[in-house]
């Protein structure tokens, strides 16, 4: 009896697994699918049936989505903190590691900031990378987690909001607690203003022996960014990896549809501006002019073929140095350029124009040469002037002069970077007015991070095209936009590396991806740079190979001409335009 029972209990359950069976299956559709699936098969006969139903399930299973964030502290190529951010996601029911991505660290500070400057930057960039490791393992990971990562743009303001109320909250807090601080901080300050407006004309003077200035490089005040903010481009970073890893494309292919919308079929590449020759106020000798001596190749040739001409210059100009000053020619900095003591901006020119002519290369016909001359750092505004030698120094129209000098002894030269710092407006339109129809008037300080940049824009001053970097608070979906903002006012766009680089070659994918005009990312030597070399070098040979790589012909040179000044013009300043009726002659 006992045992009858049982076997009708076993039956009913059987019975019940049998109709929930029915119904799971029926709900999810799977008989159907099976049918579809195997009826195709029949025509199509795969060489792998058991693949291609794989790849068949696997294109009906859930979207991917990500579940969560992981970072932790790595060092980048100076040896100093920054970010790696790991994202997993689930993926067929099971959730993995998809994607991870290095960010550069920041350095506003050159190499020969005082000590006490130099510990207090490391500690805040110490703090700052700790803090954002915090932010992104909490409230940035429960922010993006369930969020379709190919939704770069919604990834990225996500983060940005979430890092803005925390800074929102950070300063409300900071409110709360200083109103005594300010109090004690005003007496103090009332107490001592005096010996020191005594004492600032004493230390304004020089004694007769004293330390060169050389020594000394002016440094443009410090943006307050909010610690942790650095978190926001490690994870767009990492989102952007992830999103073209779920489309099956390559990362620049999928960087190009979201700057435009739809990957395009063909791609421009990006010129290479080499970094060869390092000087500048922080280098040893009385030249302060140049920073960067740059080369760049004929627009016509590959990116391959570039760089192995480029390299082979590098070699020779660094061979040069070792045949005349010995083993320390090998000394170079962080951007991989050799650094000659010369006191004079042409030595610099003079040592490139004897390398290439050992090569049987000419400026201006078989290679070209670019300037970074970082006029911020050389400003002494006490005296309101650019130190381009110690003790020489010059005005704004001076500044003028001087570039005029070296362009016409060195036709070579098609690109300044920096040659008159942010302020100097009239300067800068009066230098563009003469040389822009055959050399770009570039910026870099002059202009805000990508992402502030899109707000104020070229603004008054109009030059030839910018440099954009990925730092910090900036996020992918930034440069793209600040990319196709320079594109569309018919300038172009540098995407350039930073000193705290790191082996990620993230960089190399954006250029090709915002089809930027220029990369300039160092010498041909260093592991960081060399990375990104090489990494462009295989994007090129992958576009070449799908016949989707669109050959340069020219540089694209554009005219800007100060207008003349209307009645009412008070201040000085004056808007440029472009010159739309001649087209500017091009060197190729």
């Amino acid at each position: 009896m006992a045992a009858s029972r049982s076997s009708q209990r076993n039956a009913r359950e059987f019975f019940e697994l049998k109709q929930r069976a029915v119904q799971f299956y029926k709900e999810n559709k799977l008989p159907e699918k099976l049918e579809d699936i195997l009826n195709a098969m029949v025509y199509e006969q795969p060489p792998d049936v058991y693949g291609r139903l794989s790849e068949y399930f696997e294109s009906i299973s859930s979207p991917i989505v990500i579940s969560k964030f992981q970072a932790n502290q790595v060092l980048d190529s100076r040896g100093q903190p920054t970010i790696q951010a790991d994202v997993h996601c689930i993926r067929k029911g099971i959730e993995e590691c998809m994607a991870s991505s290095t960010m550069a660290s920041y350095n506003h500070l050159t190499d020969t900031a005082p000590p006490d400057q130099k510990e207090s930057e490391d500690k805040e960039r110490q703090e700052s990378v700790l803090a954002a490791i915090e932010f992104i393992q909490g409230p940035i990971s429960e922010g993006l987690s369930g969020l379709d990562p190919t939704q770069q743009k919604e990834a990225d303001d996500i983060v940005c909001s979430i890092i803005n109320k925390l800074k929102e909250e950070n300063e409300a807090l900071n409110e709360e607690k200083s109103p005594a601080k300010v109090e004690i901080a005003d007496e103090a300050k009332s107490e001592t203003s005096k010996p020191e407006t005594k004492n600032a004309s004493a230390k304004g003077k020089k004694k007769s022996g004293s330390a060169k200035s050389t020594t000394v490089v002016i440094q443009e005040p410090k943006e307050p960014m909010f610690c942790g903010c650095n978190a926001v481009c490690v994870v767009s970073q990492a989102v952007a990896r992830v999103g073209s890893e779920v489309k099956g494309i390559p990362l620049y292919e999928y960087i190009a549809s979201l700057c435009y919308e739809d990957s395009p079929y063909q791609f421009s590449f990006p010129i290479p501006m080499m970094t060869v020759l390092s000087s500048g106020k922080a280098s040893p000798g009385k030249q302060n002019l140049l920073k960067e001596v740059l080369l760049i190749p004929k627009p016509d040739l590959s990116f391959c073929e570039s760089v192995q001409q480029l390299t082979q210059i590098y070699q020779r100009v660094s061979n040069l140095h070792f045949s005349k000053v010995g083993v320390v020619a090998y000394y170079t900095n962080d951007f991989g350029g050799v650094c000659p003591q010369y006191d004079r901006p042409d030595q610099l020119l003079d040592h490139i124009t004897e390398a290439l002519l050992s090569l049987g290369l000419t400026a201006g016909e078989d290679i070209f040469i670019g300037l970074n001359c970082a006029a911020h750092e050389i400003y002494d505004p006490d005296k309101g002037k650019y130190e381009v030698m110690s003790g020489a120094l010059k005005t704004g129209d001076d500044m003028l002069e001087v570039y005029g000098d070296l362009i016409t002894r060195y036709p070579g030269i098609i690109a300044l970077i920096d040659p008159l710092r942010k302020h100097d407006i009239t300067a800068l339109e009066r230098l563009c007015s003469q040389f822009s129809e055959k050399c770009f008037i570039l910026g870099d300080q002059v202009y805000p991070r990508p992402e502030k940049f899109l707000l104020t824009g070229f603004d008054k001053l109009n030059l030839n095209g910018a440099t954009l970097k990925l730092q910090q608070m900036t996020a992918v979906t930034d440069v793209l936009k600040a990319s196709r903002m320079i594109h569309d006012n018919g300038c172009v766009s540098i995407i350039a590396g930073v000193q705290g680089d790191t082996t990620d070659p993230f960089l190399a994918d954006l250029a090709v991806g915002a089809q930027a005009t220029f990369v300039k990312f160092g010498a041909p030597t260093r592991g960081e740079r060399v990375a990104l070399y090489n990494r462009l070098s295989r994007i090129s040979d992958e576009l070449s190979s799908k016949g989707a790589l669109v050959a340069r012909t020219k540089f694209p040179f554009r005219a800007i001409h100060q207008p003349e000044p209307q009645d009412g013009d008070d201040d000085g300043t004056s808007q440029t335009k472009d010159d739309e009726s001649k087209e500017p002659e091009s060197k190729n």
